[in-house]
């Protein structure tokens, strides 16, 4: 095994693991005490609700968000804090075992669990940190289960990390309340936790200290954040590391540099890759190119537009990170196995890795219509995964017209769910088989019948040789012919499969 030192130069000679690059499809569980509410993501910071250095964004998250607070939780100082979720998050119906056999029977390659998130909650036994699930809530370690039973369905177990965000993300809770002018509990110490339900544990180790919007966090902050990183690294052994900063955290380009800026995370790549016996792989959301093999690109619900030279994973959610029974048009909308898929096989086509996490009610347990999308996609890929699994991208990701779309949503996402038309296609390829996609079917009302493939066209020129059969997965084969504009194939009055149609070239 290499040697890897703490540099970049070092660290390019990495090599991104096999199995990532074939698996294609994964299951998140993005999960953990702020499920308690029900509300939608970032509610351990909105339940404060706005401060004069929250960001514009915020203002109608955090304010539907802290009323819906007050009015489940109570107002301060009994139930204001984020502290106070950690408590009411009891996950007692919690079976991963089953859950894990869910995933892996809608077609997941590997599974990925939540570590700690910006709340700033450790969901395992963290000998660092004492606001953790074993200690408070649960009381149990949740990583360790998820790990066990990964393990057990031979999948590539991995973890994401959200708490360097915790600096400038529970800033809000040195705020005030403004209708009472009462502090949250930001201020609060160890002794004031006598005779409470958190009596031994220190507020201090779980809230940043005041500080001025903007500042950055000394260097015992980060140190902090990679001691953590590295016990849990050091403990579950994952195959992959998922890090939410568009850089290494507190280091240079990081959302929270710290001062000095931390060269922290080279460190923590270095050791990984030194004693992770599948290779490992970090991800984080801005990646120069000479860099796309020491750590790999990850795009939070952004779709691009072309093949990449290297793998690399987009991660979406079917609705809100975490548990949402509100509908409102502010919060991500729960999506369809169609969108799901279309989705898929527009991110493998382009050499991606699909990840998409499955929220939990609190309880641990997954609604029915989750469990409907997870079957929708695990039919269509028993039938379409040969032109998933394993494949490469082709010399053209697809065709067509209809695009990304314009940008959608406040932090600059742009999946939603599109009006795909038939001269939408994507490809893949493996071995001597090229696939091609097609994102909708034919309508026989507009006097369609088959399916034109441009790109194969004999004009094209990116045909190495002329097709020996053509085969429609889930139908069979069927009649063909080549011409300079397209390769033409028949098909059957009813789709064999549902949301996209996958041909077989070989």
């Amino acid at each position: 095994m290499t040697a890897f030192q703490p540099t970049w130069e070092s660290l390019r000679g990495h090599q991104i693991p096999r199995w990532f690059g074939e698996a294609k499809f994964g299951i998140w569980s993005h999960w953990g005490p702020q499920s308690v509410a029900r509300s939608g993501d970032w509610y351990a910071r909105h339940l404060y609700g706005m401060q004069p250095w929250s960001e514009p964004w915020e203002r109608k998250r955090a304010g539907r968000q802290q009323a819906h607070h007050r009015a489940h939780f109570g107002a301060p100082p009994d139930g204001a804090g984020a502290k106070d979720l950690f408590r009411r998050w009891r996950a007692e119906r919690f079976d991963p075992d089953e859950l894990i056999d869910l995933y892996a029977a809608s077609g997941a390659r590997y599974f990925v669990a939540l570590a700690a998130h910006c709340d700033n909650f450790d969901l395992w036994d963290s000998p660092d940190h004492d606001w953790n699930a074993v200690r408070v809530g649960p009381r149990r370690d949740i990583v360790g289960a998820w790990e066990r039973a990964a393990r057990a369905a031979g999948l590539p177990f991995g973890l994401s990390f959200h708490q360097n965000w915790t600096w400038r993300w529970l800033d809000v809770a040195h705020g005030t309340d403004p209708a009472t002018g009462q502090p949250y509990d930001g201020a609060l110490t160890r002794a004031d936790g006598a005779g409470t339900w958190w009596e031994g544990l220190d507020p201090a180790t779980l809230y940043p200290p005041r500080h001025e919007p903007g500042a950055r966090p000394p260097a015992h902050v980060a140190e902090r954040f990679y001691a953590r990183v590295r016990a849990a690294l050091d403990r579950y052994r994952p195959d992959l590391v998922y890090l939410d900063d568009s850089r290494l955290p507190f280091g240079e380009g990081s959302v929270v540099e710290s001062e000095p800026v931390s060269t922290g995370g080279l460190d923590l790549l270095a050791h990984y890759y030194n004693t992770c016996a599948s290779g490992g792989l970090v991800t984080v959301k801005q990646v120069p190119d000479a860099d796309r093999t020491a750590v790999v690109l990850d795009c939070e619900r952004r779709q691009l537009d072309a093949a990449e030279a290297h793998p690399w994973q987009f991660d979406t959610s079917d609705g809100e990170w975490f548990d949402c029974a509100d509908d409102d048009p502010m919060f991500h909308p729960r999506k369809s196995a169609q969108q799901v898929i279309h989705t898929l096989i527009d991110v493998v086509s382009k050499n991606g890795c699909l990840l998409l996490n499955v929220p939990q009610h609190a309880d641990g347990t997954v609604d029915a219509r989750a469990r409907e999308l997870l079957a929708g996609v695990g039919d269509w890929l028993r039938v379409c995964g040969e032109g998933v699994y394993g494949t490469t991208p082709w010399v053209r990701a697809g065709e067509g017209t209809t695009g990304l779309g314009e940008t959608r949503g406040y932090e600059g996402y742009n999946e939603a769910e599109r009006a795909y038309r038939t001269s939408d296609i994507r490809f893949t390829r493996r071995g001597d088989a090229l696939y091609a996609t097609l994102l909708a079917w034919p309508e026989a009302g507009r006097g369609e019948s088959g399916a034109a493939i441009t790109s194969l066209g004999t004009a094209a020129g990116l045909l190495e040789r002329r097709p020996a059969a053509v085969e429609l997965l889930g139908h069979g084969p069927v009649g063909w012919r080549l011409a300079p504009e397209a390769l033409y194939a028949e098909l059957p009055p009813e789709p064999p499969t549902k949301a996209a149609y996958m041909i077989k070239i070989t």
